[in-house]
């Protein structure tokens, strides 16, 4: 009996060897060079793996790889929260959908490459052996990998088809290429406190010197106008739980899986970070000195009449000791009498008497008053029904107050006064709070202080934020800033004011403060320089300048200007305070401004130092009569 055997064609071995392809597909081939998979909503089958992390809704895993460093080796299958799911060390092959899942449905949001294995998609995995020894971990720092420090450089949309990754220039294709991979950070320091969500901003220790990079000594990193600091990345809570630490920790053994998530890459910590060290003090300056002026700017993050008595003296406690009790204090985000309940009140005198009260508890010798200009209802943004405000806190055993408050829609204007001085039609009023620029945002509030017999004018402000600014990890690059455009004319407008003033005075002694909400190196703050006025956190070292953080990228938004005649002036300084932006227990989510000033006489001794004075003679005295008696 013959056996008769079959021959087959080229075009069928072809095809033969096209579906064993189809059916072992590597990791790196479903999520490819690109920000999106080529197989997104393919269905693909017997993609084989180790199981590197299980959470709530499915697990990661991760091959051998294919040998190129721009593709993942490793992917997320995304069961539901119903669906079983393998244990850690699992080799399995699984069956489903490849898909491009972003999260929140947010199209600023970049997704990630997930394989759909509920049974929707047909959707299946089978364990083939257990107890697996893990993948290793890319390891970033020394040793390893360091993320560039640029976050993107391409011009448009980052997932169009013509776009391929570039890991080793920008920081957001080098974690696309890690995306669902064991990755490591052996040795890591915090640049940010861990947030409500359980996350902490951090980075390789290794990299905290990296060129173009802006160390804080205190651990934040600084931006610099260079660049956005892409060498930071997130760990996060989702698997396993994060430490409770500030900014400036040390931690080691940093392990977990990579993700993007809501604008920032993520690293699921699939274990617990070890904490070397976590010793971030809040900074306390130093005392005035007799004959120093302090002028303090401090956003006091909402804080209303209706706040708890706990808020009001730990806002006084960083007012009084960590500020050393400045004698004149610019505020920002005062709220009305009953906070963010909307009901028509716009009265802070609440408020501001009970802060100034707190304060006076807490710094024996001052006696603070305030002063304010009510909003018009719902007129100034911030929280609806809190009427957000800037005021002044002021010591009036030093500086007096004798002037007009003018009302929400009232401007101040400056005149010339006799000698060649400058006075205002107000003692206290807002600048052109008619101007389209201060549309549903706060209005500048100058205001005419006297010390010791010397003019100042003071400008408190709070410039509109930046919500609406698209996130530096996003899709389309550059990132869109549509809120510079109103802060621009904001500043114009004040320019203008203060040029005015300087117009008529060049030797006004002026200084501008408040939360301007933008970086020292912005487009929207130079009006105000190109008035006449300097930044003098411009004049700070480079890792000193920040007074707020936001993903970890610490940053100055609250600045303080002066006229050339303080500056010119000896004996100044000025500093942050960094007593909030670096900590888990803020008391608001800014750190303080301090202006030491000599530019005035010494003081007359106050009543209290007088009254101890005296004191100390008559005992001198006393103990001298005793001595000859």
């Amino acid at each position: 009996m013959k056996t008769h055997f079959f021959k087959p064609t080229a075009a069928a071995v072809l095809a033969l060897l096209a579906a064993t392809a189809a059916q072992a597909q590597l990791i790196g081939d479903l999520q490819g060079s690109r920000h999106l998979s080529t197989f997104n909503n393919v269905s693909v089958t017997n993609i084989a793996g180790i199981v590197t992390a299980v959470d709530g809704n499915g697990f990661w895993f991760q091959d051998s790889g294919d040998g190129n460093a721009v593709t993942s080796d490793a992917i997320y299958v995304f069961r539901g929260g119903s669906g079983t799911k393998p244990a850690v060390g699992d080799a399995v092959r699984v069956n489903g959908r490849v898909q491009e899942f972003r999260p929140g449905n947010t199209a600023t949001n970049l997704t990630t490459t997930q394989i759909n294995a509920t049974a929707s998609f047909s959707g299946s995995w089978t364990r083939t052996s257990g107890g697996n020894a893990l993948p290793a971990a890319v390891v970033l720092g020394t040793g390893g990998l360091f993320a560039p420090g640029a976050i993107a450089g391409h011009v448009g949309n980052v997932e169009s088809a013509g776009y391929s990754l570039q890991p080793t220039l920008y920081s957001m294709d080098f974690y696309e290429s890690l995306e669902g991979m064991r990755v490591t950070v052996p040795q890591a320091t915090s640049v940010a406190a861990r947030n409500s969500f359980g996350e902490i901003a951090l980075m390789p220790t290794s990299q905290l010197n990296a060129p173009g990079f802006v160390n804080s000594p205190r651990g934040a990193a600084v931006l610099n106008g260079v660049h956005f600091n892409g060498q930071k990345l997130y760990i996060d809570d989702r698997i396993a739980a994060t430490p409770v630490v500030n900014s400036g920790a040390r931690l080691d053994n940093v392990v977990g899986v990579m993700d993007f998530s809501f604008g920032n890459p993520k690293l699921y910590v699939t274990q617990a970070p070890t904490v070397v060290s976590n010793n971030l003090q809040k900074e306390v300056a130093a005392p005035l000195v007799q004959g120093q002026l302090g002028i303090g700017s401090y956003n006091v993050e909402n804080l209303g009449g209706n706040a708890t008595q706990a808020r009001i003296d730990a806002v006084a406690g960083q007012i009084a000791v960590n500020m050393a009790a400045p004698h004149i204090v610019s505020l920002q985000e005062i709220q009305d009498n009953n906070g963010a309940t909307n009901d028509g009140t716009v009265a802070a005198d609440v408020t501001l008497s009970r802060l100034a009260a707190a304060v006076n508890a807490q710094a024996p010798g001052r006696n603070y008053t305030w002063l304010n200009v009510n909003p018009q209802n719902l007129a100034d943004g911030g929280q609806p029904g809190g009427n957000i405000r800037q005021a002044f806190l002021y010591d009036s055993n030093r500086v007096s107050f004798s002037g007009v408050i003018g009302g929400a829609m009232d401007a101040i204007s400056p005149i010339a006064a006799p000698g060649g001085g400058v006075a205002f039609n107000l003692g206290a009023g807002r600048v052109d709070p008619g101007n389209a620029a201060f549309t549903n945002s706060r209005k500048p509030l100058v205001t005419e202080f006297t010390v010791d017999g010397v003019q100042l004018i003071v400008i408190a402000n709070h410039f509109n934020s930046k919500g609406g600014d698209e996130p530096l990890y996003q899709p389309d690059q550059p990132p869109d800033r549509p809120s510079e455009v109103q802060r621009l004319a904001q500043a114009n407008a004040l320019g203008s004011f203060v040029a005015s003033v300087l117009a008529i005075n060049p030797n006004a002694n002026i200084v501008l403060t408040g939360d301007l909400n933008d970086f020292q190196f912005a487009d929207t703050l130079a009006p105000l320089t190109a008035a006449g006025l300097t930044n003098l956190m411009s004049l700070l070292p480079a890792g000193e300048r920040y007074t707020y953080n936001f993903d970890g990228n610490a940053q100055a938004l609250d600045h303080m200007f002066v006229s050339p005649n303080l500056l010119n002036k000896a004996g100044w300084a000025f500093d942050v305070i960094h007593a909030n932006s670096e900590f888990i227990d803020q008391v608001s989510d800014h750190d303080p401004l301090l202006l030491r000033l000599a530019m005035v006489p010494a003081p007359v001794p106050e009543p209290k130092a007088i009254a101890l004075m005296l004191a100390g003679l008559f005992a001198v005295g006393f103990i001298a009569r005793r001595r000859r008696g």
